[in-house]
């Protein structure tokens, strides 16, 4: 039993070697096998060498290898779909992601944008070069043709780089995420959950701004935060947590902070303390004429607590959740504790 099985084994083996000789082992020393056997070579002199050297040797192995590549894949149908060809964009995929990543040591994303114009010029040599490659005027039956082919791939790399742009927006302005697209002829939203849906970027700066308030508010005297509560305290306090806030998100590199504008409504009486409205407005770019509003409410009370000194009457903040655009509604509304 095992004696079979090591025989099949050594049968698959040889098997496996042959073709593979018979694959990349040239028949003549002219050949693509022999530019990838460069390609590997030079590959693998870089390792030991240094500076100047090493950047030269890896060029030479893409060199061999792109050379190598187009050569066996415009030489074999296999590589075609009906009449056309694919080694223009097998190589050119090989030469974007050499020319991407041989100086920065890394495969730009826009590498991918580039991608099929090199490849159309790739398709174009053969037909614009001569036997001596030299240049030369297409055929009159040619040029057609390679009209359609740089149109049609000069519009599959502007796609490609209005996909990149787009994705760029929506980490530069992630508040994007949360409204409309059903009048857009090139964005669609794919369906999610509700639960999953992205919030607007005000909710997070709110959440921020009713944190501070209440560091600011909780545990001090409540003569004291009545005092912050008057018109010209109050608007001073709101601009000093929204300048502390918005230097928080500064290390989020994030360009759409500055769409916001933080204000704080009016201030309303309570049974034992006021209501404070802090108010988000969006100013950014948007999908319908009116605004875009979020509003947070905060509780400030007074609350009676034993102190070293004594009974002593406290301020204490509590916010509700932020509302308005782009925030789903609660199942259950919040209510404000009868005092």
């Amino acid at each position: 039993m095992l004696k079979n099985i090591f025989d099949n084994f050594l049968n698959w083996f040889n098997n496996t070697l042959k073709f593979l000789l018979g694959v990349f082992v040239p028949s003549k020393a002219f050949s693509w096998q022999t530019l990838i056997g460069l390609s590997i070579f030079s590959w693998l002199m870089s390792f030991w060498a240094t500076n100047i050297f090493k950047i030269l040797l890896e060029s030479f192995s893409w060199l061999f290898l792109i050379l190598g590549v187009f050569w066996a894949t415009s030489s074999n149908k296999a590589f075609s779909i009906g009449k056309v060809s694919l080694s223009p964009w097998i190589t050119g995929a090989l030469i974007t992601i050499y020319l991407s990543g041989v100086f920065t040591r890394e495969l730009s994303p826009y590498a991918l944008v580039f991608w099929p114009l090199v490849s159309a010029v790739v398709a174009a040599l053969p037909v614009c070069l001569d036997g001596n490659f030299k240049p030369k005027i297409p055929d009159r039956d040619k040029r057609q043709p390679l009209v359609w082919l740089f149109t049609t791939q000069l519009i599959l790399s502007s796609w490609f780089q209005f996909y990149f742009l787009v994705q760029n927006w929506l980490v530069q302005y992630p508040t994007i995420t949360a409204d409309t697209f059903r009048q857009s002829a090139f964005v669609v939203r794919i369906t999610i959950e509700e639960s999953q849906q992205r919030l607007p970027r005000g909710v997070t700066i709110l959440d921020l701004m009713a944190s501070r308030l209440e560091e600011r508010l909780d545990n001090q005297p409540w003569s004291d935060v009545e005092r912050m509560l008057l018109p010209s305290e109050r608007e001073q306090l709101i601009e000093q947590i929204k300048a502390q806030v918005m230097q928080e998100l500064t290390s989020d590199d994030i360009k759409e902070d500055n769409l916001w504008q933080v204000s704080s409504g009016e201030i309303s009486l309570r049974d034992s303390g006021y209501n404070l409205d802090l108010q988000a407005l969006w100013q950014g770019p948007r999908s319908q004429p009116q605004p875009y509003l979020l509003t947070k409410s905060c509780q400030i009370i007074s609350v009676t607590r034993r102190t070293d000194i004594g009974i002593s009457l406290l301020g204490q903040v509590k916010c509700d959740p932020a509302e308005g655009w782009g925030v789903p509604k609660p199942i259950v509304t919040s209510q404000s504790p009868t005092l």
